[in-house]
């Protein structure tokens, strides 16, 4: 093996001897070649182009028949294309983008070339000091290599063009030239692949984006392209295997090591893709074996599960589910019956899981049919608020003692049983109402679910909604627990009065919520509802204490009749859009890509339902010494407002295996591959983002 490569290392320098040899002869002999065999010219995209707004230069390069130019990276022999720009003050011109290469074995030797025409992108912009009718000179110098099959050439062209700067414009013809130019060049993989290398072997791994038509994949004819050589050997050829939207790649080890491998994925399908790999040094997560960690969905489900139990937990101290979760523990710790105790555990925890795995299950059908929906949909609609927000008012008045649900005695216990039933739809509404926000431990999970199979991704769900009833069933079925909890008294009546304060919080927050969906009309619908259900359960509560009867239809009709308008309400006034942070840019994939390559971007996810999103917003966010560092720093922040629902962001979401918010993403200059910040923010977390570099 080391001689072959011997001979290749010996066969490369005698190549790279004949084509200096031939490039002086050429250069010595110019009336041979009266034109440059490789046309160049610079056309831009807006020819009146305004102040601050990012245009793109095409680089078309054309050469004669029969010869070719080079890729970025020019291969086994050859050199790379040379680009020195003359700017005037406040214009800048980032790198190049290629499209995707051909191959070029020659003599064991393996370049990356272009046939034919072939045209390169880099953006333009130019800065605010510049007036209308102003012009901009653009001059640049090149040098590149230009080869036939016997020999190669050296040249260097001067091109400039002149812009002036107006009202930016389009040509329809000429934007549609870029658009297919701009298709051509690779598009980027926003999750960073892994590799691994043995004694004579290389194997990549590449998470292949929803983008991708795995149906239409020839994996046959794929390459790999890579921007630095010698990781992998280059005249080597390549094995693909696919595996659901898993791509890996085999062929033989470099000569050299490292931690970070780039390159370009063709799948000669029309698409081509940018990548970024990391080094990982367990063989198994990339051998493919039914074994490996990262193949086995079993293993995946299994911690998925676990950390859905783990979110599931923590969301019972949501001011909303804490009252419930605290009423029915203090209702069962002194039962005389186990077996009342037990069973009234295992309906609650029933109800909490059934609504998870049927939110769960709407949300798999819903994708499968291709809608973008993610976790916690059900908030992203007014009506559906509006309903909780009349929910929510009745248990807090209930538990403040406005009226009685069933028959409060005489200080021995809290409230009668309500049996089975009861029980049940107390975890259903805890689920239903406690679910919107993905916190720690959770957000992966969920994420998770939406990639992993059908059974796998209902126990998911499931887990969720066995974690939210987790302590209901520790203090059922454990009896020790029960004996450390207070002895019941007239305090529970305390208890539960001050108990009603956190719903009534949670009333707010949902009006909260509903002022930025919904229309102040549809707003003032939902408030005056909410005051006719009150009265309605005031009466109800009147007639309870004077005749001990339960008399509901007052506060039945009081309450339906609102929402019936609600529900027949126009959606087009109903709507209304939901307000963001002033200094932060709209999410927006287009205008991601674009800034991302001359600025830091800070890229953000939120929903106003989010409890956390709104608690890192306060605190770390919007805080003004975060801002100003930001500003002084040219960080741009972006953010995508997820209140309402938005496909794009949901598609967004879903590439990063995420079903819902909060996300915090820090993409560096120049970029592809973002950094995914923890969930719970401080100011030092986003600060410390500007001192790594």
């Amino acid at each position: 093996m080391k001689a072959m490569k011997c001979v290749a290392i010996f066969v490369r320098i005698m190549t790279l001897i004949a084509c200096m040899i031939v490039s002086f002869q050429a250069l010595s002999n110019q009336y041979d070649y009266p034109n440059n065999l490789l046309s160049v010219s610079i056309i831009p995209e807006l020819e009146h182009p305004s102040v601050g707004q990012t245009q793109t230069l095409a680089l078309k390069m054309t050469p004669q028949a029969g010869w070719h130019g080079y890729w970025k990276n020019p291969g086994d022999a050859g050199f790379a294309n040379h680009f020195k720009w003359s700017l005037p003050k406040g214009v800048t011109v980032g790198e190049f983008a290629y499209p995707a290469p051909s191959q070029l074995l020659t003599s064991g030797l393996m370049n990356y070339i272009y046939h034919g025409e072939y045209v390169l992108l880099a953006p333009l912009t130019i800065s605010k000091d510049y007036q209308d009718g102003e012009s901009v000179d653009l001059v640049l110098e090149l040098n590149y290599l230009v080869c036939n099959p016997e020999s190669c050439l050296p040249e260097s062209q001067s091109l400039s063009t002149t812009l002036t700067v107006g009202d930016g414009a389009k040509d329809s013809a000429l934007q549609n030239r870029f658009n297919q130019w701009q298709a051509l060049i690779p598009k980027p993989i926003n999750e960073t692949g892994q590799f691994y290398t043995s004694d004579e072997t290389f194997t990549l791994r590449l998470p292949l984006p929803n983008s991708v038509d795995i149906k239409n994949v020839d994996i046959k004819n794929a390459h790999v392209y890579p921007v630095i050589n010698d990781l992998m050997s280059n005249s080597a050829a390549q094995q693909f295997t696919l595996k659901d939207d898993r791509l890996t790649m085999t062929t033989t080890k470099g000569d050299l090591d490292g931690d970070l491998f780039e390159g370009v994925l063709d799948l000669n399908n029309g698409t081509s893709l940018r990548f970024q790999a990391e080094r990982i040094d367990a063989s198994s997560a990339l051998s493919g074996q039914p074994d490996s960690w990262k193949d086995n969905d079993i293993v995946l489900s299994i911690i998925a599960f676990l950390g859905t139990i783990a979110g599931g937990l923590l969301l019972n101290i949501m001011p909303c589910v804490f009252p419930i979760l605290s009423l029915k523990i203090l209702s069962i710790a002194h039962q005389g019956s186990e077996k009342e105790a037990r069973t009234g555990a295992l309906a609650y925890t029933f109800g909490a899981v059934l609504v998870c795995v049927v939110l769960g299950g709407i949300i798999l059908a819903l994708r499968a049919l291709g809608h973008q929906v993610g976790w916690a949909f059900q908030l992203q609609s007014p009506v559906v608020i509006a309903a909780l927000i009349l929910l929510m008012n009745a248990i807090g008045f209930n538990l403040a003692g406005l009226y009685e649900i069933g028959t409060l005695t005489s200080g021995s216990r809290l409230q009668e049983s309500k049996g089975l039933k009861g029980d049940f739809w107390t975890g259903v509404l805890a689920a239903f109402i406690a679910t919107p926000c993905t916190g720690p431990f959770m957000a992966t999970a969920l994420g998770a679910a939406l990639v992993l199979p059908v059974v796998s991704a209902f126990m998911i769900f499931a887990g969720l909604g066995f974690g939210m009833a987790l302590p209901f069933l520790l203090v059922s079925f454990v009896p020790r627990l029960r004996t450390v909890l207070p002895k019941p008294g007239a305090w529970m009546v305390t208890a539960r009065r001050i108990l009603a304060l956190p719903m009534f919080i949670t009333v707010l927050g949902l009006l909260w919520i509903l002022m930025r969906q919904a229309s102040s009309d549809f707003t003032l619908l939902v408030i005056s509802a909410t005051m006719l259900s009150t009265f309605g359960l005031w009466l109800t509560g009147l007639w309870q204490v004077s005749q001990r009867k339960m008399r509901w239809w007052p506060a039945i009709v009081l309450s339906l009749l609102p929402l019936l308008v609600m529900v027949s309400w126009d959606s087009d006034v109903l709507a209304q859009p939901s307000q963001i942070e002033p200094n932060a840019l709209q999410f927006d994939q287009a205008k991601l890509d674009e800034l991302k390559t001359e600025h830091d971007v800070f890229l953000y996810f939120t929903a106003d339902w989010c409890l956390t999103c709104k608690v890192n917003e306060r605190t770390s966010i919007e805080r003004d010494s975060v801002k100003e560092v930001f500003n002084q720093q040219g960080v741009v922040s972006m953010v995508g407002d997820w209140t309402n629902g938005d496909s794009a962001i949901t598609q967004f979401l879903t590439k990063h295996k995420r079903s819902g918010v909060p996300l915090y993403l820090w993409y560096r200059k120049g970029s592809d591959v973002p950094e995914i910040l923890p969930q719970i923010l401080t100011p030092n977390i986003l600060l410390n983002q500007l001192s790594e570099q």
